[in-house]
């Protein structure tokens, strides 16, 4: 299973796109949608790898840097304009407000507080049996 996927994401990421954007509903739609997700896989990879930090605020700002960064450059090569660009940024920062929001509140285990001594994050898990 895991080798199938490695030739899936090799052969997505070998592959030509070819794309040309525009303003449109489906457009932004698709940075909001993009923000969403990415900063959701961000906020639980935080929570993985760095439970010490908040991972909402690291799944939020990381995404939303890189996407603005990227529609800086577009605006600086001549690809958009500056209103398109704002417009792109803008999309995906709300999509990446909300998805890093609800990964952090409704998806991972809460987190309830820090230890002063050791500085572990506790957390609460529910388990029901069935």
């Amino acid at each position: 299973m895991k080798t199938g996927l490695v030739i899936a994401g090799l052969l997505l990421c070998c592959a030509q796109a070819h794309a040309n954007g525009n303003s449109s509903l489906n457009s932004e739609l698709g940075h909001f949608t993009g923000g969403l997700f990415t900063s959701g896989a961000v906020t639980a990879l935080s929570n993985h790898y760095l439970p010490q930090q908040d991972r909402a605020w690291n799944g939020f700002w990381l995404p939303t840097t890189i996407s603005t960064l990227e529609e800086f450059r577009e605006f600086a090569v001549g690809d958009n304009t500056a209103g398109e660009a704002l417009l792109d940024a803008s999309c995906f920062a709300v999509g990446a407000l909300i998805g890093s929001y609800s990964t952090d509140h409704y998806l991972l285990t809460p987190t309830v507080h820090k230890d002063g001594e050791t500085g572990h994050y506790f957390g609460v898990n529910l388990a029901f049996r069935f």
